[in-house]
């Protein structure tokens, strides 16, 4: 591969490689959307020559695709939790092998929840890590598989090898100051997919709220089963995406649990819905609140989700402390009073939410911070 008179930027992340090759498999489930929005993003860009690094299953030997101006290094990868008891020694090394081949200006790790990070740290060069979830704040504050309890040690090591940090919101920012105060925190909203800003909303006929996300005891579903139980929502179905009725046994009448759905059906059940409801006990996000935002819905979360940011108390939703069975029930109520309050509400702020929230936007601002950490001396 000649080099390049660009800046080389090798972004070491959990990019799902069919988006660049339609032939690799479509992931099941959640993944990092805001990173496909700035694979796209990236796609008019002169200025710097990407290289994605990805590790992935569905090889067994390294593959490069290249795809809209830029180069996908897909790297095989065994078991996470065998990674994870062997300190990811075989990705450590597979990662810094393709580091060395493309010799990077700049190595930009994605999230602390594999072993990204800890590849970044190894980088002996210019690096910044963007935080994706905060595993050490959500031990703290909620029930977390063994897994992720195990992944929040590395975290907390990882953190200190970086000068920069982005983060999506300010209780994010929050988290990483608590364990990385030597760091330059900056804020970089990450971008919403293409298909949220495309579609218009057409309410359900009677009310019904949306819930989309993992089934997990740090998203506090249980606050939004306790009060969709209470008589005064019994008019009003919650719209359960991502979770098994098998978990929740003996559901009232109006609340649906949908299963995993597809990324389409995501948009398909926003359109229909009256509002979004997100207790989290800790979430440095979640997206599906900007997503919602940007389609132009009415949003109660809770007051330790990031996404916050993006509502206006009264206005476009409603900031609950995440056990507040009863402001959940006051919300609700609130936001699905009429069609119009419904619409009225999800319009408010909308359009800045939806300038903020542009794959386009992200670019720009993550262009200009690494024109900022290019800029400076190299130290030794």
């Amino acid at each position: 591969m000649s080099r390049s008179t660009r800046h080389r930027i090798a972004i070491l992340a959990d990019f799902q490689p069919c988006e660049a090759d339609p032939n690799f498999p479509k992931p099941i489930g959640h993944y990092a959307v805001w990173l496909s929005a700035l694979f796209q993003a990236f796609e008019g860009q002169s200025e710097y020559e990407i290289h994605w690094i990805s590790l992935n299953k569905s090889v067994v030997s390294a593959r490069l695709i290249k795809a809209k101006g830029q180069f996908v290094h897909v790297l095989p990868r065994g078991s996470r939790t065998i990674g994870q008891f062997t300190r990811y020694a075989r990705e450590r090394w597979a990662v810094a092998r393709a580091l060395r081949q493309i010799g990077p200006d700049l190595a930009h790790a994605w999230g602390t929840e594999d072993c990204y990070a800890l590849c970044g740290g190894d980088f002996r060069g210019k690096r910044l890590l963007s935080l994706q979830g905060s595993l050490t704040g959500y031990v703290e504050r909620g029930q977390m598989p063994p897994f992720f309890v195990r992944q929040s040690h590395f975290e907390k090591k990882s953190l200190r090898h970086y000068q920069d940090i982005t983060t999506e919101s300010p209780w994010a920012e929050e988290r990483v100051r608590e364990l990385a105060p030597q760091a330059a925190i900056h804020h970089l909203e990450y971008a919403v997919e293409r298909r949220f800003f495309d579609k218009e909303r057409d309410l359900s006929e009677t009310p019904s709220v949306l819930y989309a996300g993992s089934d997990t005891p740090i998203k506090n579903i249980e606050t939004l089963i306790q009060a969709f139980r209470d008589e005064r929502l019994a008019h009003v179905t919650l719209n359960l995406a991502g979770v098994s009725e098998d978990n929740h046994p003996n559901l009232p009448h109006n609340i649906r649990c949908l299963g995993r759905i597809s990324r389409d059906e995501v948009v398909h059940q926003m359109q229909k819905a009256w509002g979004l409801v997100h207790a989290s006990l800790a979430d440095t996000g979640p997206t599906v609140v900007k997503e919602a935002r940007v389609m132009g819905l009415p949003v109660a979360l809770s007051t330790e989700c990031g996404s916050k940011q993006h509502v206006e108390e009264g206005k476009s939703g409603f900031i609950i402390p995440p056990h507040d069975t009863e402001g959940f029930i006051r919300a609700v109520l609130a936001m699905t009073r009429d069609r119009q309050t419904s619409l009225s509400m999800g319009a408010w702020g909308q359009e800045a939410c939806r300038r903020a929230l542009l794959a386009e936007t992200m670019h720009q601002s993550l262009c200009m911070i690494y024109t900022d950490i290019l800029s400076r001396p190299s130290t030794p």
